[in-house]
Order: structure tokens, then sequence, then C-alpha cells
């Protein structure tokens, strides 16, 4: 089976950011866009979070249901290399989403009116 993760050759996935890391960003996204609260840099860090879970999630998905298995020669699958390399990728996504989520908790934000916001008040399903 071949593997390709070129899709997933952002920063956010190839290298485990810092909590500094993840700051720095924030702080250059409310300098481009001129953000003058934090609604918009709050937004951005959950954005990227989110995107990072779900990219996290496809990826282990894609580690759990692959086909491999090391008693039968008869299955295709990624090979133990491959499975590390997903699996990798995978972690690093997760570990770099919490820290988009922490950062974004740092940063206060007020609402915009009365009234549900989903920033300040998400769904708790």
């Amino acid at each position: 089976m071949s593997l390709d993760l070129s899709d997933y050759d952002q920063t956010g996935c190839r290298n485990c950011l810092t909590a500094r890391d993840i700051a720095r960003l924030a702080d250059l996204y409310v300098t481009t866009y001129l953000a003058c609260d934090n609604r918009g840099v709050v937004a951005f860090l959950l954005q990227n979070a989110d995107d990072l879970s779900t990219a996290a999630q496809e990826l282990m998905r894609l580690f759990l249901t692959d086909g491999y298995d090391p008693t039968r020669d008869t299955q295709d699958g990624l090979t133990e290399a491959q499975r590390h390399q997903v699996l990798v990728v995978a972690s690093t996504c997760a570990y770099n989403a919490t820290l988009f989520v922490q950062e974004a908790q740092h940063r206060r934000v007020t609402r915009a009116n009365a009234g549900w916001d989903p920033i300040t008040t998400p769904i708790n399903a």
C-alpha cells in the first residue's frame, strides 16, 4: 500500500511547536490583521486547533483500519515504518492542537453583544 502524507506537510503537522511558537504566531496574526480585540485571534487559534484535531482523527482512523495484520501474510496494509510515520504525524497534530487551545484560553475575549456567543459560550453536546 502506498502512503502519501504530503497533505500534512504544514508546520503544525510536522513539527512539535512550543507554547512560545504559538504565542508568537498569535501575536503575528494580531499585527498582520490589526486586530483591536482578541476575538479574531481566538477564532484563528481555535480554527487551527480544529484543523489539527481533524487531521489527527483522520490519521488515527487510517492507523487503526489499514488492514495490517502481522499474523497474516495475505493482507496488504501499511508497513511498520509507514504505521510509525502515520502515528508520529497524528500525535504531532494532536499535541499542537492542544497548544492552540491553551493559547486561546489565555487570551481574554469579551462578548460581542448579549445572547449566545460561540467563542465565549461554546455548545456542550
